[in-house]
């Protein structure tokens, strides 16, 4: 595996296999932005619904309720739904309209850069809603800096140049596939299934059905 592009430390663990599998079945991670954004955009939505309608403007917030609806669906299959979760037998990409289920047999790679890849079956999957690296003071920036400033006798050791290790969901999306390689992988086909969400799609095809008919209306 080509470890990690930004030097991924994965977790020790003295576990046997089978419990780390036990352990980390249905693990969910996702970006720590994605909901609460969604969350504000729904907020703005029906905050914005709620001003027009007690104005006395119910036609503008009829005229504007369409467009709310579509960009509060948005909101949600962009930053809300999306998430990459660890199951026993393997990832399961969960992207907005589509969901891609792949198996631990037929992982190829894991690339960690700012977004999460797997390559797998000769082709790649980028995860929309696993977790962004940390930021540089969450990593321990901020004390090593302050350790820096101090006079060198100040020092112990080699304290001013050592960060502390940080384990992330990052590390241990990869730390899934090595326990799993390390356990010895079970064939599954080599079969990644990529499946649409009905529910999603047809609910957003219907705001934007809708925003067309509101556009037509006010034309006519």
């Amino acid at each position: 595996m080509k470890a990690s592009k930004e030097n991924v430390h994965l977790p020790r663990t003295d576990c046997p296999a089978s419990t780390q599998r036990s352990a980390r079945r249905a693990r969910t991670h996702r970006s720590a932005s994605g909901r609460p954004v969604a969350a504000t955009v729904w907020a703005g939505a029906a905050g914005t619904l709620y001003w027009l309608a007690a104005s006395g403007e119910p036609s503008a917030a009829m005229d504007a309720a369409p467009w709310l609806v579509l960009v509060s669906w948005f909101a949600y299959a962009v930053q809300w739904r999306p998430c990459l979760r660890v199951e026993s037998g393997g990832f399961v990409l969960i992207n907005g309209l589509r969901d891609h289920r792949i198996p631990f047999d037929t992982v190829e790679d894991i690339e960690v850069r700012y977004a999460v890849t797997v390559r797998a079956a000769g082709k790649k999957y980028v995860s929309w809603g696993a977790p962004t690296p940390p930021g540089s003071f969450d990593s321990g920036f901020q004390h090593v800096s302050d350790l820096k400033s101090r006079p060198h006798s100040m020092l112990p050791g080699n304290e001013r140049i050592r960060q502390p290790e940080v384990v992330t969901g990052r590390d241990r999306i990869a730390q899934a596939w090595h326990d799993a390689r390390a356990a010895g992988l079970h064939s599954s086909g080599g079969t990644v299934t990529t499946t649409w969400n009905r529910p999603v799609l047809a609910t957003g095809v219907a705001a934007l059905l809708w925003v067309i008919a509101a556009v037509l209306i006010q034309r006519g």
